[in-house]
Parts: C-alpha cells; sequence; structure tokens
C-alpha cells in the first residue's frame, strides 16, 4: 500500500512539473468562472518589414465544462503598427478603430475555441531603427474581470 502511495505522489508531483513547464508562456492566459476555463493567446511573427502587412491571430477557448457569457476581447497594437482588418469566426464580431480591434464573443461554449485574424501593419519613421512593439490582448465576460485573462505577443519590426 504505501509502495502504490509513494508511485501516486511521485506521478502527482511529475504532472504538476509539467503542467507548470507548459503555462510559462507569455502569450497566453487563462481564467476561470464557475465551470468556464477560458484560454486567451496572441500569435504574431517575431519580425515584421515596416510597410508590409503581416497577420496576428487570437484565439479564445473554453476548456470548461460551462460556458463563458457575455466574452468581450479588447486587443491593443502598440505604435507603430495600425490593424486594418478582421476576420473573426462566425457567430462573433470585431471592429477596429485606431490602435485597437474589440472583439466580441458573446457565449463562448465549453469545450468550443473562436478564433480572430487581425491584418495589421507596421510603419517605421524614414531612418528609424528596428524597434519591438507590443500587442495586448484582455479578455472580460460575466465573472473574468480585466486583468484576469491577458495575452501578449511582441513583434519586432525592421526598416
Amino acid at each position: 500500500m504505501k509502495r502504490n502511495a509513494a508511485i501516486l505522489l511521485a506521478a502527482a508531483g511529475v504532472l504538476l512539473s509539467i503542467g507548470t513547464i507548459g503555462c510559462d508562456d507569455d502569450d497566453n492566459d487563462v481564467a476561470g468562472t464557475r465551470g468556464a476555463l477560458a484560454i486567451l493567446n496572441v500569435d504574431a511573427p517575431s519580425f515584421a518589414q515596416s510597410g508590409v502587412e503581416f497577420g496576428v491571430t487570437v484565439d479564445a477557448a473554453n476548456v470548461g465544462v460551462s460556458n463563458v457569457r457575455d466574452g468581450r476581447v479588447e486587443i491593443t497594437f502598440e505604435s507603430p503598427l495600425t490593424p486594418r482588418a478582421v476576420a473573426p469566426s462566425a457567430g462573433t464580431t470585431a471592429t477596429v478603430s485606431g490602435d485597437r480591434v474589440t472583439w466580441t464573443l458573446q457565449t463562448l461554449d465549453a469545450n468550443t475555441r473562436s478564433t480572430l485574424d487581425v491584418r495589421v501593419v507596421a510603419q517605421l519613421p524614414a531612418g528609424a531603427a528596428s524597434r519591438s512593439a507590443r500587442i495586448r490582448a484582455e479578455l472580460t465576460a460575466r465573472g473574468i474581470s480585466a486583468g484576469e485573462a491577458v495575452a501578449t505577443d511582441f513583434v519586432t519590426v525592421t526598416p
């Protein structure tokens, strides 16, 4: 009996370590509420050339057993990045306003994922050196407050 308990304890330790390593990523976040478990992820290229359009993908997934209700994702783009166009998953809507994109998820059913594709362009001033710019997405919903589910990614803009 003691041997089985020791094996179970060791297995639990290994699984906990793997889970901790798997969550150590700066471009995603997880938040939960009453059986819903929302995961937010931003995926952008590491480098982009000034003046050339590129794509950014934002994913919102619910891996819980309850729905995420009244979901909304605010995405901000640091200068010199400018969002140009959006293509949201069916059943969701998105709008571009200046350096922001607002993505309305409404209800994200249990065990589903929605994706937003954003076309972005970066414009460096003439003679400027390469610089890094942040893309930040924040999910709010019923039971998920501002700051609880935040995902970021960085793009280095080259001349």
